[in-house]
């Protein structure tokens, strides 16, 4: 396994189908256990594997030693771990709110709004209707895109702005 490691790295770096399929027959199974491992759930663990592969192939380059070549792909699953942690908290608060916003909807007794309603009342239309598409309607952040004329990076930096303003807005209901 030493000997071959760099015609392996070799391969990867050129996306060479024989060089995939043994990185994957070789790695998968430790990939997948240092994903559980890190607290990802079994039955999410596939994906987030699949996104260290790409990882693996973005920044793929040849390495002669395996100690190094084992410390850099534990270091590609480790920041894929904590970024899909991270984006996985990010939905569940935002999708919380906005399924209690949806059941609040629903015509009150005492006519009372949410503090949800009440916060994105504060924000311009523009950005309200991107959230209300984006999280209630489902819209994809490429469909808003097209709609808006620009980039798939410019929508999602917008909705995390948006994200960070409510969260304030509902935290903070007295400031403006």
């Amino acid at each position: 396994m030493e000997d071959d490691l760099p015609k392996l790295t070799r391969g990867l770096v050129r996306c060479e189908d024989a060089a995939w399929r043994d990185f994957h027959a070789r790695f998968y199974p430790r990939l997948k256990a240092q994903v559980v491992a890190r607290g990802i759930p079994e039955c999410e663990s596939a994906e987030v594997v699949q996104r260290v592969y790409l990882r693996v192939l973005r920044h793929a380059k040849v390495f002669l030693a395996h100690e190094d070549f084992d410390a850099w792909l534990s270091c590609l699953t480790r920041c894929e771990v904590i970024d899909s942690s991270r984006r996985d908290r990010r939905r569940s608060w935002l999708g919380e709110r906005y399924q209690q916003w949806q059941e609040l909807r629903r015509p009150a007794v005492d006519g009372e709004g949410s503090d949800l309603e009440a916060a994105l009342a504060q924000l311009e239309e523009t950005d309200r209707s991107m959230l209300v598409r984006h999280y209630v309607e489902g819209w994809s952040q490429e469909d808003l895109a097209r709609e808006q004329a620009t980039t798939v990076k410019a929508v999602e930096s917008k909705l995390a702005r948006l994200r960070k303003r409510l969260r304030g807005l509902l935290e903070n209901p007295d400031v403006c």
